[in-house]
């Protein structure tokens, strides 16, 4: 792997086997150094492979010397459809417990999900804020990227804010359709924890994958920062983030591509 310095940030290039295996690695480095970390986690294929690499360290482990375990971690999901209650396979609770949770040492206590069937999204919205406050605030977050520069639900154009309800863009609806027997069922809201949230961790880490998100990546980076391109923001956490990419996902930064 190789490693740049972009506007403060530091990046990592690599295949995407190894990058999978690094930001493993930094998530088990968090608990070893504070095994109570508050971390939050995101859903989607980009980190399946991260997800993949974190159930076999674990079940590889010396019984004798179980290093490290996720048993006093507090783990956090980012967003959640609105109303889709967290039995349903398309929610993103019942994403993170199939991937990763149901597979660790994790304890059900310790699991932070954004209530989609609350009272009003506003009171969902106050419980993660206030949870996060509580818990003394995010050790570590883990992003992907959409091909728009959006992360987590804060698609582009959006205001910053803390833990927020917006309603879908007609272009993600209209994507997620596929995951649904009828286009009825498609969630139009969700929730989502906002960008002043997400810079608030005490460290951030970002993999992205693939052609498609090589113009994100470059304006996360080089372009304009703005609302425009919602990661653009991490900039303003140089000091405490890492961007892990491939080399499709990196083609258009400085001194990459063909």
């Amino acid at each position: 792997m190789r490693e740049l310095q972009i506007s403060g940030v530091r990046v990592v290039i690599g295949e995407a086997e190894e990058l999978d295996f690094a930001v493993r690695d930094t998530i088990l480095d968090v608990i070893r150094r504070k095994p109570d970390a508050v971390l939050m986690f995101p859903t989607g294929s980009t980190p399946e492979g991260v997800y993949a690499a974190l159930v076999s360290h674990f079940r590889r482990r010396d019984p004798g010397r179980p290093e490290p375990s996720w048993a006093e971690t507090r783990c956090m999901n980012m967003d959640e459809y609105w109303r889709l209650p967290p039995w349903d396979p398309q929610s993103y609770s019942w994403y993170m417990r199939t991937h990763l949770y149901e597979w660790l040492d994790v304890q059900p206590g310790n699991l932070y999900f954004p209530d989609a069937m609350a009272p009003t999204p506003e009171d969902a919205c106050d419980t993660m804020e206030r949870h996060i406050r509580e818990l003394g605030g995010l050790d570590h977050c883990f992003l992907g990227i959409g091909v728009d520069g959006h992360i987590a639900f804060n698609e582009a154009g959006l205001p910053r804010s803390r833990t927020h309800v917006i309603n879908l863009a007609p272009s993600t609806i209209q994507a997620n359709q596929r995951f649904f027997s009828s286009p009825d069922e498609v969630p139009t809201r969700a929730l989502t924890a906002g960008i002043d949230t997400l810079l608030g961790a005490k460290q951030i880490t970002l993999l992205a994958k693939g052609e498609g998100k090589a113009e994100a990546i470059r304006q996360t980076l080089t372009g304009e920062m703005g609302v425009h391109c919602p990661a653009s923001f991490l900039r303003e956490a140089a000091d405490r983030s890492t961007i892990y990419l491939d080399a499709a996902a990196a083609s258009q930064l400085p001194g990459e591509g063909s």
